[in-house]
């Protein structure tokens, strides 16, 4: 028995290994295992939901599968359940499908596109029992409406296999109306945040712990010259001087659940290179285990507080004085300014760097956003597909990959934060004369601020 368990566990280990499947007779050979205890093998772990098989010509191709035996959701799911076969016909339900579902009678033996089963049903509902009973699991929520409840139901359509080996799909329903009416208040909540924010005159944002903002309101935009597109996502850090910058951070450092507020006033440049005095409120964030998530701040000009400040301090002081000071703080000002203007034009060079590389690297690269549009290519892709800089930014993945369809590109973008890291493939692309090359493709996915960008290298085979 034991030689059998070891047997069945090098088939599932030869099967990972080879994702297009393999025949008996393929693993027969790999395993030097007689034909019919192979087969005998593969049988078993059909029943179990671990393989799946496909007919191709007179071979059976067998690859591994993640499906759930019946009698498992049978025995040991407590929630409404509905096991259809691969037809999408019902072959059983449990018993509290009524009370939850509002689904009355027997519905034995009827069809996904029965009447009673209306409830719970979608536009899009049979597509996705499709592709569930060839393996791909999938999940949805419904609202049901009816004279005596209002229900929210988060269905789980999973790939099953019955007891005879066939294959098939369930329902696994559970009732979330409680948790979708939490959402619905947290989203009332965030608008009413929102709006009141918008209508207020102070600035305000927050932002994580390592400073990456996660939302601001108007004042603040306007005070930074810049949409809000232009802002989340990106650290924000204001212009100050380094002591205020030691200041700041400091004052962030004894916030504590126990002390959740801070505030401080220092002197920022402003986009235009004015000097403006600013007194900001910085509150802490915690999760419920005292964790910090992150910081609102508010914050409001008090340049004309500070300006009458400074103009009764000038009654007990001489012109002579006043000069030097305003002399000084301009000077500060302007060496602030100065450093900022050089780092910015730093950055830009080094834009320029990263531009003039990109452009010239010897493979192509090319960018594409989730719509599959293309957001960015480089010169050698130009050169390699055939097209001019105009004309290459008007076409998508399809045109250049045949071998992606729309599906495959929804499942990969899907996959995307599973599937970390840079994934090299051979494949083809199609010029603008339609000629196929061969190319060797090194692919990844990554983030830019806010933006998620697929990212596609690739080389000439020759």
């Amino acid at each position: 028995m034991i030689g059998d368990y070891e047997e069945i566990r090098t088939i599932k280990e030869l099967l990972q290994g080879s994702p297009q499947g393999m025949s008996i007779t393929d693993i027969s050979q790999e395993l030097h295992l007689h034909r019919t205890t192979a087969a005998k093998y593969l049988d078993m772990l059909q029943m179990k939901g671990d393989v799946d098989l496909r007919i191709m010509g007179t071979s059976k191709i067998y690859h591994l599968s993640n499906r759930i035996p019946a009698a498992v959701i049978r025995n040991f799911y407590n929630g409404p359940y509905i096991l259809f076969s691969a037809r999408l016909v019902v072959k059983d339900y449990s018993s509290d499908l009524a009370e939850i579902c509002g689904i009355e009678g027997d519905i034995t033996g009827k069809d996904l596109s029965d009447p009673a089963l209306h409830s719970l049903t979608h536009n899009t509902m049979t597509d996705i029992c499709k592709r569930a009973v060839l393996g791909t699991p999938d999940e949805i929520d419904l609202s049901l409406t009816g004279k005596k409840m209002q229900r929210v139901l988060h269905i789980r359509i999973v790939p099953i296999v019955f007891d005879d080996g066939r294959a098939g799909c369930s329902f696994l329903i559970e009732d979330i109306t409680e948790l979708a009416m939490i959402r619905q208040e947290i989203e009332i909540c965030e608008k009413e945040l929102r709006m009141v924010s918008e209508d207020l005159t102070e600035f305000v944002f927050r932002c994580t712990p390592d400073g990456i903002l996660k939302r601001v309101n108007h004042p603040f935009c306007i005070r930074m010259d810049r949409k809000p597109e232009e802002l989340l996502g990106f650290p924000y850090e204001p212009v100050i001087s380094h002591g205020d910058i030691e200041r700041l951070s400091k004052i962030k450092r004894e916030i504590t659940p126990f002390s959740p507020t801070q505030t401080i006033s220092f002197k920022a440049i402003q986009p235009d290179g004015m000097v403006a005095f600013e007194e900001w409120t910085y509150r802490g964030i915690f999760t419920e285990n005292g964790t910090l998530s992150g910081y609102l701040a508010v914050g409001h000009d008090i340049s004309k507080q500070k300006h009458l400040e400074e103009q009764l301090n000038t009654f007990h002081a001489s012109f002579e004085a006043l000069v030097k000071q305003r002399t000084k703080e301009m000077r500060q000002a302007n060496q602030d300014l100065m450093k900022e203007i050089a780092r910015r034009e730093r950055i830009e060079r080094e834009l320029l760097i990263i531009e003039a590389a990109f452009n010239h690297a010897s493979d192509s690269i090319l960018l594409f956003e989730r719509s599959g549009d293309l957001w960015r290519a480089n010169e050698t892709s130009c050169r390699l597909l055939g097209y001019t800089q105009e004309e290459i930014s008007h076409i998508s993945v399809f045109d250049i990959n045949q071998e992606i369809t729309q599906e495959i590109w929804d499942e990969m973008w899907e996959n995307a934060e599973e599937e970390s890291g840079i994934s090299r493939v051979i494949s083809t692309h199609v010029r603008r004369d339609d000629t196929i090359i061969p190319v060797e493709v090194s692919r990844t996915f990554f983030k830019a601020g806010s933006m998620t960008l697929f990212c596609s290298i690739a080389r000439e085979m020759r």
